[in-house]
Order: structure tokens, then sequence, then C-alpha cells
């Protein structure tokens, strides 16, 4: 049993057991509740791998689907009637490097754990379910794509990229759903759903060497595979594929996005970079940076932005909804160009951050969130985030800045018909 210390009298237990299972725990008597997650290194970013010699493409889009046949309640009443006896939540999704499979409980910790190790490492993937679960699927797929802020997401990632992983959505692709057949989705799940690829975290309120003890027991049938699968990287050129597109749908108002792929310095320390850059854009277009405030001024109310990170880039965007998209370009872009972050500025945001870090153990849910996220980014728990943000310089920044190249953009609209 490993401590993994935190700087603020936090601690997390990691524990490997003999199969290469891992099991994180968070213990507090803070709360009466409890948070249970199985998660997998097995999302929407493995497009193609290797096992004993042999390639295998990945459908668009299995590893979602996967994770509706393996979480599934609505085959099993007994289990449903005992989950809503003890009055607990289950939840499933799937992100880009991973699939996570969760229940939220205040009683009975071992029996919810039970019913949640039984979807999860006991699935029985029969073909008629899956040929039932793509109605549902397509659905959840129409659902999106009727929305104009996932397909500003969804073209403008197609734009973007030519062969990297963020160019489809999670949920995969139309033809993805609809061709995804039975067979693979029990290899996949046989391939990425095993012990030495897989971890589990638990939050809240427990025993410790009563869940350690009950989880080695429950997973003794759990066998290592003699061989592990090699996940293979397409390589994303520098480029942008499509430089403007714009789209006629029924929209009130006009939607607007603009994208920068920036290439990620070589031998950085990807985490320490995306906390800058991070600092760097709040203080810009946050809620008290000054772009946001001129934004508003114009008349340019819904406005946010956000990233999107690959092993080599970040995808920088920034999104609207408005009449004024020429305006709200010239802004950006204009904006973009004289990025900067003062000493002062800098130390205030360094605060906020730390302040964020001690507040998050607050919330078992969220410690969850942070341990799974990190688990499947980092393939461990950064217990020095403190540390990362206290040590950064005004010289990191402006290295930082520096180097954010600008002339891989991509704009779209979605104007009215």
């Amino acid at each position: 049993m490993k401590k993994i210390k935190y700087n603020y009298d936090e601690e997390v237990i990691e524990e490997t057991l003999d199969n290469g299972l891992k099991i994180y725990l968070y213990k507090t008597d803070k709360t009466r509740n409890f948070y249970i997650t199985v998660s997998t290194h097995f999302g929407a970013e493995v497009m193609s791998y290797k096992k004993d010699g042999k390639t295998y493409e990945v459908t668009k889009g299995s590893a979602h689907f996967l994770e509706h046949r393996v979480m599934d309640f609505t085959k099993n009443k007994e289990a449903m009637e005992k989950i809503n006896e003890y009055g607990s939540i289950v939840n499933a999704y799937t992100t880009y490097n991973g699939t996570n499979y969760n229940i939220f409980g205040s009683m009975n910790i071992l029996e919810n754990m039970e019913l949640l190790f039984d979807r999860v490492f006991k699935a029985n993937i029969k073909e008629v379910d899956v040929e039932n679960e793509r109605g549902i699927i397509m659905e959840e797929y129409g659902m999106y794509f009727d929305d104009p802020y996932f397909l500003l997401h969804n073209n403008l990632n197609q734009n973007v990229f030519h062969k990297s992983f963020l160019k489809f959505p999670v949920l995969g692709t139309k033809e993805g759903i609809e061709t995804v057949k039975t067979e693979e989705l029990k290899r996949l799940y046989k391939d990425f759903y095993t012990p030495n690829n897989m971890f589990i975290v638990v939050t809240g309120n427990f025993n410790t060497n009563e869940i350690i003890d009950y989880i080695k027991k429950y997973t003794k049938f759990l066998k290592k595979p003699s061989t592990k699968v090699q996940i293979i990287k397409p390589k994303e050129p520098e480029t942008i594929e499509t430089e403007y597109e714009e789209l006629s749908l029924s929209v009130n108002e006009p939607k607007i996005i603009i994208g920068y792929k920036i290439k990620i310095p070589e031998s950085v320390d990807i985490l320490k970079y995306r906390i800058m850059l991070g600092m760097i854009l709040n203080n810009e277009f946050g809620i008290t940076g000054d772009t946001f405030e001129e934004l508003n001024k114009k008349g340019i109310k819904r406005f946010n932005y956000g990233t999107e990170t690959t092993d080599k880039f970040i995808l920088i965007y920034f999104k609207a909804s408005t009449d004024k998209c020429e305006e709200f370009i010239s802004i950006i872009e204009t904006q973009m160009k004289k990025l900067t972050l003062d000493e002062k500025d800098l130390e205030r945001k360094k605060r906020g951050k730390l302040s964020t870090l001690i507040l998050s153990f607050e919330d078992i849910m969220q410690i969850e969130d942070n341990l799974t996220t990190d688990i499947l980014t980092y393939n461990k728990p950064i217990n020095n985030r403190d540390e990362i943000i206290k040590a950064i310089t005004l010289k990191d920044i402006k290295n930082v800045i520096k180097n954010i190249d600008l002339k891989n953009k991509s704009i779209l609209k979605i104007v009215s018909k």
C-alpha cells in the first residue's frame, strides 16, 4: 500500500494488485457518502492498435457504443431495484482518453460496489442487444447534431485536423454507429477491459482495509493478459485542413467559432504548459479580462473560449452567438496578437489556482474527477500541482506567449437560411 501525499494535508492510497489492476482511495469523514469509479484507458482517441502482430482499425464511436452495452442495468431488473432501494445514482461516460463507470451512494457500499463491478467486469455483449442499441445511439447522435453549438465544435475540429482523433466526436460517425459489429465490440472489450489497463477510484466515507480486501476478492478471477495492446497514433501535420466554412441552418442568430492550431513546443512539461496557457487566456478572455469587457460593450454577450489537446497540438477556440461576426473576428485576432501577463496578474492567477486546489478536496465527486482525469491523461495522480504553479515565473509565461503561432487558423460560421 502506497500513500500519495499532497502538500495541503491530504493523501490518496494507491494499491496495485497482482493482476495489474490499480486502486486509488481517498477517505474522508467530512461526508456520509461515497463515490466509486471503474475506468479503462480506452476512449475515442484509439483509432487503430496492434496486438499479437495483427493491426486492427477501430470503428468510429466504438468506445462510446461499448460503454452503452457494458453499463446496462435495464437487462437486470433485480440490480436496478437494488440501486433504487439504496438510493444510489449510476452513470457512465466516454471521453477521448477513457471510459468511466460511476456509482454514488450513502449506504451499503460493498453491495453498491458489487452492482457496479458486475456490470463492468462481467459484461455480456449479445448481438440482439447491440442491434437494439443502435437506434438509441442514433437518436443521441441526431440530438447532438441538431445542436448548432455542437456543430460549431464538430465542424471546426473537422476543418482543423487531418488525422487526429479530435477530427471525430466521441460519439463517432453516423457510418460507424450503423456498421460497428458485435464481434468488434467483444474484441475491444477483451483487449482493453483488462486489469492492467483499468483502475478503480473510491472517494468518501469508508473503511480502507475493507474496500481493498473486497476488491482483491472480487477481482481475483481477472488475469493480466500475456500481450498488451499497442496504440497506433497517426502523424498529424502542423497545417489545418480548411481555413473557412459557412453553414446555412435554421438559427435565430448567427454563430461563429475561431480555432488556432498551436504546436506544443518540444520537451515541454505538458501539464505546466497547459496551466500557463490557461492563465494567459483567462487573463485576457476570462470574465475579468479586457477582451470579455470589450465584447460586452460591443453587444457580443454570448461568448466563451476553451482548448482541446492532443499529444502534439493544442486547439484554442473562441465562439460566439452574434450578428457581429466580422467585428468578433477582428477583436479576437487583435487580442491574440498582443497577449500579455504581468507580474501582478501572474501572482493573482497563481493564488486563484492554489485556492481551487485546496477547495477541490471539499467535494468527493470533484476529487474523483481530478484523480480519474489525471490518471487517464498522465497515467498517475498529480500531487505536486501546487509546486508546479508556485514555480511558474514571468519568464516562463513570456516563453509560452512567444511560441503561440497564429498562422494555422480556421473560422466557421453558421448563418440563417
